[in-house]
Protein backbone atom coordinates (compact mmCIF):
# COMPACT_ATOMS: atom_id res chain seq x y z
CA UNK A 1 0.00 0.00 0.00
CA UNK A 2 2.43 2.76 0.94
CA UNK A 3 4.45 1.67 -2.78
CA UNK A 4 1.36 2.16 -4.14
CA UNK A 5 1.12 5.61 -2.80
CA UNK A 6 4.58 6.63 -3.74
CA UNK A 7 5.29 8.36 -6.66
CA UNK A 8 8.78 9.95 -5.87
CA UNK A 9 10.62 7.80 -8.33
CA UNK A 10 8.28 8.32 -11.08
CA UNK A 11 8.00 11.81 -11.20
CA UNK A 12 11.88 12.05 -11.29
CA UNK A 13 11.65 9.97 -13.95
CA UNK A 14 9.70 12.47 -15.71
CA UNK A 15 12.59 15.64 -15.05
CA UNK A 16 10.93 16.78 -11.59
CA UNK A 17 13.45 17.93 -9.32
CA UNK A 18 14.68 16.53 -6.31
CA UNK A 19 13.26 19.53 -4.65
CA UNK A 20 9.32 19.71 -5.81
CA UNK A 21 9.29 15.95 -6.05
CA UNK A 22 8.18 15.46 -2.24
CA UNK A 23 5.63 18.29 -2.04
CA UNK A 24 3.88 16.96 -5.18
CA UNK A 25 3.93 13.47 -3.98
CA UNK A 26 2.08 14.81 -1.26
CA UNK A 27 0.09 16.50 -3.26
CA UNK A 28 -0.62 13.28 -5.59
CA UNK A 29 -1.26 10.88 -2.74
CA UNK A 30 -4.00 13.83 -0.76
CA UNK A 31 -6.03 13.91 -4.06
CA UNK A 32 -6.13 9.91 -4.34
CA UNK A 33 -6.70 9.93 -1.04
CA UNK A 34 -9.91 12.46 -0.84
CA UNK A 35 -11.28 11.08 -4.14
CA UNK A 36 -11.33 7.86 -2.80
CA UNK A 37 -13.38 8.98 0.28
CA UNK A 38 -15.69 11.40 -1.42
CA UNK A 39 -15.92 7.94 -3.58
CA UNK A 40 -16.54 6.07 -0.48
CA UNK A 41 -18.83 8.15 0.72
CA UNK A 42 -21.36 7.73 -2.39
CA UNK A 43 -20.80 3.85 -2.70
CA UNK A 44 -21.62 3.81 0.92
CA UNK A 45 -24.71 6.28 0.30
CA UNK A 46 -26.58 4.22 -2.66
CA UNK A 47 -25.58 0.68 -0.72
CA UNK A 48 -27.64 1.72 2.32
CA UNK A 49 -30.31 3.51 0.50
CA UNK A 50 -30.70 0.40 -2.04
CA UNK A 51 -29.41 -2.49 0.50
CA UNK A 52 -30.69 -1.63 3.98
CA UNK A 53 -33.50 0.57 3.14
CA UNK A 54 -34.92 -1.85 0.46
CA UNK A 55 -35.12 -4.35 3.33
CA UNK A 56 -36.93 -2.16 5.70
CA UNK A 57 -39.37 -1.36 3.09
CA UNK A 58 -40.30 -5.26 2.08
CA UNK A 59 -40.29 -6.21 5.96
CA UNK A 60 -44.16 -6.39 7.17
CA UNK A 61 -43.29 -4.60 10.22
CA UNK A 62 -43.50 -0.83 10.46
CA UNK A 63 -41.62 -0.56 13.29
CA UNK A 64 -37.81 -0.57 11.65
CA UNK A 65 -39.11 2.40 9.36
CA UNK A 66 -38.82 4.76 11.72
CA UNK A 67 -35.30 4.09 12.31
CA UNK A 68 -35.18 4.89 8.55
CA UNK A 69 -36.78 8.06 8.56
CA UNK A 70 -34.36 8.98 11.65
CA UNK A 71 -31.40 8.71 8.87
CA UNK A 72 -29.29 6.72 11.23
CA UNK A 73 -27.93 4.91 8.72
CA UNK A 74 -27.20 7.80 6.11
CA UNK A 75 -24.78 8.73 8.70
CA UNK A 76 -22.75 5.77 8.67
CA UNK A 77 -21.81 6.91 5.09
CA UNK A 78 -20.23 9.96 6.57
CA UNK A 79 -17.98 7.32 9.09
CA UNK A 80 -16.55 5.35 6.34
CA UNK A 81 -14.67 8.44 4.32
CA UNK A 82 -13.53 9.51 7.52
CA UNK A 83 -11.63 6.24 8.57
CA UNK A 84 -9.97 5.87 4.64
CA UNK A 85 -8.47 9.81 5.59
CA UNK A 86 -7.48 8.94 8.56
CA UNK A 87 -5.62 5.59 7.17
CA UNK A 88 -4.52 8.32 4.22
CA UNK A 89 -3.03 11.16 5.93
CA UNK A 90 0.07 8.54 6.76
CA UNK A 91 1.04 8.36 3.28
CA UNK A 92 0.32 11.99 2.48
CA UNK A 93 2.81 13.77 5.18
CA UNK A 94 5.71 12.23 7.40
CA UNK A 95 6.06 15.63 9.69
CA UNK A 96 4.63 14.34 12.97
CA UNK A 97 3.38 17.53 14.00
CA UNK A 98 1.02 18.37 10.94
CA UNK A 99 0.09 14.37 10.80
CA UNK A 100 -0.58 14.65 14.44
CA UNK A 101 -2.89 17.46 13.92
CA UNK A 102 -4.58 15.92 10.82
CA UNK A 103 -5.68 12.88 12.90
CA UNK A 104 -6.60 14.70 15.92
CA UNK A 105 -9.51 16.51 13.73
CA UNK A 106 -10.51 13.07 11.65
CA UNK A 107 -10.78 11.97 15.42
CA UNK A 108 -12.89 14.89 16.05
CA UNK A 109 -15.07 14.04 12.87
CA UNK A 110 -15.43 10.71 13.63
CA UNK A 111 -16.24 11.84 17.37
CA UNK A 112 -19.38 14.27 16.05
CA UNK A 113 -20.42 11.98 13.21
CA UNK A 114 -20.68 8.86 16.03
CA UNK A 115 -22.49 11.44 18.11
CA UNK A 116 -24.92 12.82 15.42
CA UNK A 117 -25.83 9.22 15.35
CA UNK A 118 -26.93 8.95 18.81
CA UNK A 119 -28.90 11.54 18.43
CA UNK A 120 -30.93 10.37 16.18
CA UNK A 121 -31.31 6.50 17.36
CA UNK A 122 -32.65 8.17 20.44
CA UNK A 123 -34.66 10.38 18.25
CA UNK A 124 -35.73 6.85 16.89
CA UNK A 125 -36.34 5.45 20.39
CA UNK A 126 -38.68 8.12 21.82
CA UNK A 127 -41.08 7.76 18.16
CA UNK A 128 -41.37 3.75 18.73
CA UNK A 129 -41.96 5.00 22.71
CA UNK A 130 -44.48 7.07 21.98
CA UNK A 131 -46.10 4.66 19.24
CA UNK A 132 -46.04 2.21 21.80
CA UNK A 133 -47.56 4.47 24.44
CA UNK A 134 -50.16 5.63 22.14
CA UNK A 135 -51.25 1.59 21.97
CA UNK A 136 -51.15 0.98 25.65
CA UNK A 137 -52.73 4.72 26.68
CA UNK A 138 -49.70 5.76 28.62
CA UNK A 139 -49.63 8.87 29.96
CA UNK A 140 -45.53 9.00 30.59
CA UNK A 141 -43.43 10.54 27.89
CA UNK A 142 -39.75 9.82 27.48
CA UNK A 143 -38.69 12.99 25.42
CA UNK A 144 -37.20 14.74 28.47
CA UNK A 145 -35.04 12.11 29.94
CA UNK A 146 -33.70 11.18 26.41
CA UNK A 147 -32.76 15.01 26.27
CA UNK A 148 -30.85 14.83 29.31
CA UNK A 149 -28.95 11.98 27.79
CA UNK A 150 -28.27 14.05 24.95
CA UNK A 151 -26.81 16.66 26.84
CA UNK A 152 -24.21 13.86 28.62
CA UNK A 153 -23.20 12.33 25.08
CA UNK A 154 -22.89 15.85 23.73
CA UNK A 155 -20.63 16.78 26.99
CA UNK A 156 -18.51 14.02 26.94
CA UNK A 157 -17.83 14.55 23.12
CA UNK A 158 -17.21 17.72 23.61
CA UNK A 159 -14.43 17.01 26.26
CA UNK A 160 -12.98 14.51 24.44
CA UNK A 161 -12.65 16.61 21.52
CA UNK A 162 -10.92 19.19 23.80
CA UNK A 163 -8.49 16.54 24.90
CA UNK A 164 -7.47 16.08 21.33
CA UNK A 165 -6.89 19.57 20.40
CA UNK A 166 -5.09 20.87 23.58
CA UNK A 167 -2.85 17.48 23.95
CA UNK A 168 -4.80 17.11 26.97
CA UNK A 169 -6.11 13.53 28.98
CA UNK A 170 -9.93 13.85 29.50
CA UNK A 171 -9.67 12.69 33.32
CA UNK A 172 -7.66 16.46 33.95
CA UNK A 173 -10.26 18.14 32.09
CA UNK A 174 -13.30 16.69 33.98
CA UNK A 175 -11.02 17.46 37.12
CA UNK A 176 -10.89 21.12 35.74
CA UNK A 177 -14.34 20.98 35.19
CA UNK A 178 -14.68 21.28 39.41
CA UNK A 179 -13.98 24.43 39.47
CA UNK A 180 -16.44 25.45 37.02
CA UNK A 181 -18.99 23.79 38.77
CA UNK A 182 -21.10 27.03 40.04
CA UNK A 183 -20.89 28.37 36.57
CA UNK A 184 -22.37 25.23 35.08
CA UNK A 185 -24.92 24.82 37.20
CA UNK A 186 -26.20 28.39 36.26
CA UNK A 187 -25.31 27.22 32.27
CA UNK A 188 -27.94 24.62 33.04
CA UNK A 189 -30.07 26.29 35.78
CA UNK A 190 -32.95 25.82 33.84
CA UNK A 191 -32.33 22.04 32.60
CA UNK A 192 -32.06 21.20 36.16
CA UNK A 193 -35.02 22.84 36.97
CA UNK A 194 -36.63 21.17 33.56
CA UNK A 195 -35.56 17.70 34.66
CA UNK A 196 -36.85 18.00 38.26
CA UNK A 197 -40.21 19.27 36.85
CA UNK A 198 -40.26 16.50 33.94
CA UNK A 199 -39.94 13.86 37.11
CA UNK A 200 -43.03 15.67 38.31
CA UNK A 201 -45.19 15.84 35.51
CA UNK A 202 -44.58 12.12 34.71
CA UNK A 203 -45.17 11.07 38.45
CA UNK A 204 -48.13 12.77 39.09
CA UNK A 205 -49.89 12.72 35.28
CA UNK A 206 -50.31 16.55 35.37
CA UNK A 207 -49.91 17.31 31.88
CA UNK A 208 -49.67 14.88 28.38
CA UNK A 209 -49.53 15.17 24.56
CA UNK A 210 -53.16 16.15 23.58
CA UNK A 211 -54.34 17.95 27.11
CA UNK A 212 -56.31 21.20 26.68
CA UNK A 213 -54.33 23.46 29.23
CA UNK A 214 -55.55 26.86 30.16
CA UNK A 215 -52.59 29.29 31.85
CA UNK A 216 -54.66 32.23 32.88
CA UNK A 217 -50.95 34.30 34.03
CA UNK A 218 -49.61 33.61 30.59
CA UNK A 219 -52.93 33.86 28.45
CA UNK A 220 -52.45 30.06 27.64
CA UNK A 221 -55.47 28.41 26.47
CA UNK A 222 -55.02 25.46 24.20
CA UNK A 223 -53.91 22.08 23.41
CA UNK A 224 -50.30 20.54 24.28
CA UNK A 225 -48.21 19.73 21.16
CA UNK A 226 -45.11 18.48 22.50
CA UNK A 227 -42.96 18.57 25.88
CA UNK A 228 -39.39 18.54 25.85
CA UNK A 229 -37.03 18.80 28.62
CA UNK A 230 -36.76 22.53 28.50
CA UNK A 231 -40.21 23.77 26.97
CA UNK A 232 -43.74 23.27 26.83
CA UNK A 233 -45.62 23.61 23.46
CA UNK A 234 -48.99 24.33 23.29
CA UNK A 235 -51.06 25.83 20.37
CA UNK A 236 -54.02 27.99 21.40
CA UNK A 237 -57.69 27.84 20.15
CA UNK A 238 -56.76 31.13 17.84
CA UNK A 239 -53.99 29.07 16.29
CA UNK A 240 -51.43 31.26 17.85
CA UNK A 241 -48.73 28.77 19.37
CA UNK A 242 -47.32 29.01 22.70
CA UNK A 243 -43.92 27.93 24.32
CA UNK A 244 -43.38 28.03 28.09
CA UNK A 245 -41.00 26.45 30.47
CA UNK A 246 -41.55 23.18 31.73
CA UNK A 247 -40.94 24.03 35.22
CA UNK A 248 -43.51 26.90 35.39
CA UNK A 249 -46.23 23.89 35.03
CA UNK A 250 -45.41 22.89 38.65
CA UNK A 251 -44.89 26.82 39.95
CA UNK A 252 -47.87 28.21 38.54
CA UNK A 253 -51.48 27.31 38.65
CA UNK A 254 -53.19 25.80 35.66
CA UNK A 255 -56.47 23.84 34.46
CA UNK A 256 -55.99 20.78 32.64
CA UNK A 257 -59.69 20.21 31.16
CA UNK A 258 -58.76 16.28 30.60
CA UNK A 259 -61.10 15.42 33.47
CA UNK A 260 -63.91 17.34 31.43
CA UNK A 261 -63.25 15.66 28.40
CA UNK A 262 -63.22 12.39 29.76
CA UNK A 263 -66.36 12.78 31.59
CA UNK A 264 -68.26 12.98 28.16
CA UNK A 265 -69.92 16.70 29.46
CA UNK A 266 -69.16 20.08 29.49
CA UNK A 267 -70.82 22.50 32.32
CA UNK A 268 -72.50 24.74 31.98
CA UNK A 269 -72.65 27.10 34.74
CA UNK A 270 -75.19 30.65 33.64
CA UNK A 271 -77.95 32.50 35.55
CA UNK A 272 -80.45 34.59 34.12
CA UNK A 273 -81.92 37.47 36.21
CA UNK A 274 -85.71 37.84 36.92
CA UNK A 275 -87.27 41.40 37.58
CA UNK A 276 -88.44 40.60 41.43
CA UNK A 277 -91.65 43.10 40.69
CA UNK A 278 -92.84 40.44 38.09
CA UNK A 279 -92.48 37.76 40.96
CA UNK A 280 -95.92 36.45 42.55
CA UNK A 281 -98.08 33.70 44.07
CA UNK A 282 -100.26 32.05 41.40
CA UNK A 283 -103.94 32.74 41.69
CA UNK A 284 -106.48 30.03 40.73
CA UNK A 285 -105.98 31.19 37.11
CA UNK A 286 -102.89 30.80 36.84
CA UNK A 287 -103.05 27.47 38.26
CA UNK A 288 -105.20 26.34 35.30
CA UNK A 289 -103.03 27.90 33.21
CA UNK A 290 -99.68 26.23 34.27
CA UNK A 291 -101.71 23.04 34.49
CA UNK A 292 -101.63 22.75 30.79
CA UNK A 293 -98.06 23.23 30.16
CA UNK A 294 -96.70 19.00 29.50
CA UNK A 295 -93.23 19.42 31.38
CA UNK A 296 -94.89 20.66 34.47
CA UNK A 297 -98.56 19.91 34.65
CA UNK A 298 -98.15 17.03 36.46
CA UNK A 299 -96.50 18.86 39.13
CA UNK A 300 -98.70 21.70 39.06
CA UNK A 301 -101.92 19.19 39.91
CA UNK A 302 -99.97 17.44 42.76
CA UNK A 303 -98.55 20.21 44.19
CA UNK A 304 -102.00 22.14 44.20
CA UNK A 305 -103.63 18.85 45.84
CA UNK A 306 -100.77 18.76 48.39
CA UNK A 307 -100.92 22.78 49.22
CA UNK A 308 -104.67 22.80 49.39
CA UNK A 309 -105.08 19.83 51.98
CA UNK A 310 -102.29 21.82 54.32
CA UNK A 311 -104.45 24.67 54.37
CA UNK A 312 -107.88 23.02 54.85
CA UNK A 313 -106.53 21.01 57.78
CA UNK A 314 -104.88 23.95 59.10
CA UNK A 315 -108.11 25.99 59.03
CA UNK A 316 -106.88 28.82 56.74
CA UNK A 317 -108.53 31.90 56.63
CA UNK A 318 -108.88 34.20 53.72
CA UNK A 319 -107.28 35.38 51.58
CA UNK A 320 -105.54 31.51 51.31
CA UNK A 321 -102.77 32.97 49.53
CA UNK A 322 -101.59 35.00 51.92
CA UNK A 323 -102.44 33.29 55.23
CA UNK A 324 -101.85 29.84 54.08
CA UNK A 325 -99.35 28.22 51.33
CA UNK A 326 -99.28 28.66 47.57
CA UNK A 327 -97.53 28.43 44.56
CA UNK A 328 -95.78 30.96 42.98
CA UNK A 329 -94.55 31.67 39.28
CA UNK A 330 -91.18 31.63 39.88
CA UNK A 331 -90.96 28.03 41.87
CA UNK A 332 -92.90 26.71 38.74
CA UNK A 333 -90.77 28.29 36.12
CA UNK A 334 -87.45 26.61 38.14
CA UNK A 335 -89.48 22.99 38.28
CA UNK A 336 -90.38 23.61 34.44
CA UNK A 337 -86.36 24.35 33.74
CA UNK A 338 -85.40 21.03 35.85
CA UNK A 339 -88.27 18.96 33.94
CA UNK A 340 -87.04 20.72 30.71
CA UNK A 341 -83.44 19.52 30.89
CA UNK A 342 -84.17 15.88 32.47
CA UNK A 343 -86.53 15.37 29.02
CA UNK A 344 -83.37 16.31 27.06
CA UNK A 345 -81.18 13.67 28.97
CA UNK A 346 -78.49 11.98 26.88
CA UNK A 347 -78.47 8.55 28.95
CA UNK A 348 -75.95 5.42 28.69
CA UNK A 349 -77.12 1.54 30.11
CA UNK A 350 -75.56 1.90 33.57
CA UNK A 351 -76.44 0.90 37.16
CA UNK A 352 -76.52 2.84 40.19
CA UNK A 353 -76.33 2.33 43.89
CA UNK A 354 -79.18 1.79 46.40
CA UNK A 355 -79.05 1.49 50.38
CA UNK A 356 -79.96 -1.57 51.61
CA UNK A 357 -80.51 -2.12 55.44
CA UNK A 358 -78.97 -5.57 56.95
CA UNK A 359 -79.21 -7.02 60.30
CA UNK A 360 -79.43 -2.90 61.23
CA UNK A 361 -76.65 -2.01 59.68
CA UNK A 362 -76.66 0.20 55.91
CA UNK A 363 -74.68 -1.35 52.76
CA UNK A 364 -74.76 -0.36 49.37
CA UNK A 365 -75.15 -2.21 46.11
CA UNK A 366 -75.08 -2.03 42.19
CA UNK A 367 -78.79 -2.49 41.41
CA UNK A 368 -79.31 -4.30 38.23
CA UNK A 369 -82.77 -3.00 37.36
CA UNK A 370 -82.42 -4.17 33.25
CA UNK A 371 -82.64 -7.69 31.79
CA UNK A 372 -79.55 -7.93 31.26
CA UNK A 373 -78.84 -11.62 29.92
CA UNK A 374 -75.44 -11.45 30.47
CA UNK A 375 -75.58 -10.25 34.04
CA UNK A 376 -78.12 -13.19 34.75
CA UNK A 377 -76.62 -16.13 32.81
CA UNK A 378 -72.61 -15.59 32.43
CA UNK A 379 -71.97 -13.54 36.09
CA UNK A 380 -74.67 -15.27 37.78
CA UNK A 381 -71.75 -16.64 40.74
CA UNK A 382 -71.28 -12.46 41.71
CA UNK A 383 -74.98 -10.97 42.19
CA UNK A 384 -77.57 -11.94 44.68
CA UNK A 385 -80.80 -11.38 45.54
CA UNK A 386 -81.68 -8.90 48.21
CA UNK A 387 -85.10 -7.17 49.38
CA UNK A 388 -86.07 -9.08 46.17
CA UNK A 389 -83.75 -6.72 44.33
CA UNK A 390 -81.15 -8.37 42.06
CA UNK A 391 -77.57 -7.09 43.04
CA UNK A 392 -73.58 -7.05 42.41
CA UNK A 393 -72.16 -8.81 45.84
CA UNK A 394 -68.40 -7.93 45.55
CA UNK A 395 -67.94 -5.06 43.09
CA UNK A 396 -63.84 -5.34 42.96
CA UNK A 397 -64.10 -9.14 41.85
CA UNK A 398 -66.98 -8.61 39.39
CA UNK A 399 -64.82 -5.45 37.51
CA UNK A 400 -61.52 -8.00 37.35
CA UNK A 401 -63.56 -10.46 35.41
CA UNK A 402 -65.58 -8.40 33.42
CA UNK A 403 -63.57 -5.27 33.17
CA UNK A 404 -64.12 -5.29 29.16
CA UNK A 405 -68.23 -5.21 29.93
CA UNK A 406 -68.25 -2.62 32.40
CA UNK A 407 -66.62 0.77 33.84
CA UNK A 408 -67.30 2.42 37.28
CA UNK A 409 -67.12 6.16 36.34
CA UNK A 410 -69.43 9.10 38.10
CA UNK A 411 -70.65 6.00 40.78
CA UNK A 412 -72.62 4.34 38.02
CA UNK A 413 -71.72 1.13 36.39
CA UNK A 414 -71.50 1.94 32.83
CA UNK A 415 -72.05 -1.20 30.01
CA UNK A 416 -69.61 -0.95 27.65
CA UNK A 417 -67.83 -2.42 24.63
CA UNK A 418 -63.89 -2.49 23.86
CA UNK A 419 -63.98 -0.38 20.25
CA UNK A 420 -60.96 -0.65 17.60
CA UNK A 421 -59.65 2.25 16.01
CA UNK A 422 -56.35 3.42 13.77
CA UNK A 423 -54.61 6.54 14.66
CA UNK A 424 -51.48 7.98 12.77
CA UNK A 425 -48.16 8.25 14.98
CA UNK A 426 -44.65 9.07 13.72
CA UNK A 427 -46.22 8.13 10.39
CA UNK A 428 -46.83 4.39 11.77
CA UNK A 429 -50.09 3.22 11.66
CA UNK A 430 -50.89 2.03 15.26
CA UNK A 431 -53.48 -0.44 16.22
CA UNK A 432 -55.64 1.01 19.57
CA UNK A 433 -58.45 -0.08 21.94
CA UNK A 434 -60.84 1.89 23.73
CA UNK A 435 -64.04 1.38 25.63
CA UNK A 436 -66.83 3.23 24.69
CA UNK A 437 -70.46 3.45 27.06
CA UNK A 438 -73.42 1.87 25.09
CA UNK A 439 -75.92 4.76 24.37
CA UNK A 440 -79.67 3.90 25.12
CA UNK A 441 -80.92 7.57 24.36
CA UNK A 442 -79.39 10.30 22.72
CA UNK A 443 -79.61 13.72 24.39
CA UNK A 444 -78.50 17.17 24.84
CA UNK A 445 -77.45 16.90 28.52
CA UNK A 446 -75.79 14.40 30.74
CA UNK A 447 -77.89 12.60 33.25
CA UNK A 448 -75.26 11.52 35.51
CA UNK A 449 -73.94 14.14 36.42
CA UNK A 450 -74.90 17.23 38.32
CA UNK A 451 -78.08 19.18 37.40
CA UNK A 452 -79.31 22.20 39.63
CA UNK A 453 -82.05 24.77 39.09
CA UNK A 454 -81.56 27.02 42.22
CA UNK A 455 -81.50 31.12 43.24
CA UNK A 456 -79.10 32.83 44.27
CA UNK A 457 -78.83 35.54 46.86
CA UNK A 458 -81.01 38.79 44.86
CA UNK A 459 -79.46 41.52 43.86
CA UNK A 460 -79.45 44.99 42.28
CA UNK A 461 -80.33 43.52 39.44
CA UNK A 462 -83.20 41.32 40.31
CA UNK A 463 -83.15 37.81 41.57
CA UNK A 464 -80.64 35.09 40.01
CA UNK A 465 -81.86 31.81 39.05
CA UNK A 466 -79.00 29.91 37.80
CA UNK A 467 -78.69 26.71 35.67
CA UNK A 468 -75.85 24.36 36.35
CA UNK A 469 -75.61 21.42 34.01
CA UNK A 470 -73.75 19.63 31.66
CA UNK A 471 -73.79 19.83 28.21
CA UNK A 472 -73.56 16.38 26.64
CA UNK A 473 -70.74 16.62 24.16
CA UNK A 474 -67.00 18.17 24.76
CA UNK A 475 -66.88 19.92 21.58
CA UNK A 476 -66.45 23.72 21.81
CA UNK A 477 -68.79 24.18 18.65
CA UNK A 478 -71.49 21.83 19.64
CA UNK A 479 -71.04 22.91 23.60
CA UNK A 480 -71.64 26.00 22.80
CA UNK A 481 -74.68 25.37 20.27
CA UNK A 482 -76.07 23.52 23.02
CA UNK A 483 -76.02 26.54 25.39
CA UNK A 484 -77.52 29.17 23.14
CA UNK A 485 -80.36 26.79 22.26
CA UNK A 486 -81.25 26.06 26.05
CA UNK A 487 -81.24 30.21 27.00
CA UNK A 488 -83.12 30.73 23.82
CA UNK A 489 -85.85 28.21 25.39
CA UNK A 490 -85.57 29.94 28.43
CA UNK A 491 -85.34 33.52 27.79
CA UNK A 492 -88.91 32.69 24.77
CA UNK A 493 -90.79 30.97 27.68
CA UNK A 494 -90.47 33.51 30.96
CA UNK A 495 -93.23 35.85 29.82
CA UNK A 496 -95.57 32.56 29.48
CA UNK A 497 -94.91 32.62 33.70
CA UNK A 498 -95.46 35.70 33.54
CA UNK A 499 -92.04 36.89 34.43
CA UNK A 500 -90.25 39.24 33.28
CA UNK A 501 -86.04 39.49 32.79
CA UNK A 502 -84.53 42.21 34.71
CA UNK A 503 -82.27 44.55 32.52
CA UNK A 504 -80.59 47.94 32.40
CA UNK A 505 -83.07 51.01 30.64
CA UNK A 506 -81.39 51.79 27.45
CA UNK A 507 -81.64 54.82 25.99
CA UNK A 508 -84.82 53.73 23.53
CA UNK A 509 -86.67 52.63 27.23
CA UNK A 510 -86.33 56.28 28.38
CA UNK A 511 -87.05 58.06 25.25
CA UNK A 512 -90.50 55.84 25.32
CA UNK A 513 -90.96 57.04 28.66
CA UNK A 514 -90.63 60.91 27.90
CA UNK A 515 -92.89 60.38 24.98
CA UNK A 516 -95.71 58.42 27.32
CA UNK A 517 -95.88 61.45 29.53
CA UNK A 518 -95.71 63.69 26.81
CA UNK A 519 -98.98 62.11 25.48
CA UNK A 520 -100.39 62.10 28.38
CA UNK A 521 -100.55 65.41 28.76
Amino acid sequence: MGKLLDFRDLLLNWGISVKNVNWLNSLIVAIIVIGVAILSFYVTKFIIRRIIKGIIARSKNDYDDIFAKAKIFDTLSHIVPAIILFVGVNYITSDEATLRFLKDLLYSYIILATLVIIFRFLNAVNDLYEIYAQRKDLSIHIKQYLQVLKILFALTAIILILSLLLNKKPGALIAGLGALTAVLLLIFKDSIMSLVASIQISAYNLVKVGDWITIPSKGVDGDVMDISLNTIKIRNFDKTISTIPTYSIVQEPFINWRGMEMSGGRRIKRSIFIDINSIKLCSPEMIQKFSKIKLVSDYVLEKQKEIDEWNKNNNVPEPVEINGRAQTNIGIFRKYIENYLRSNFRSFVKYKKEKFNIDGKLYEYFVIDSDDEFLKKLAKAHITEINGKTVIKNLEKFLMMFGDYYLLENNFLYKVRKVTENVIVKGVRVEKFRYEKILEKEGYFCDDLTVLVRQLPPTDKGLPIEIYTFAATTEWAKYENIQSDLFDHIFAVLPEFELDVFQQPSSNDVQKFFETISDKK
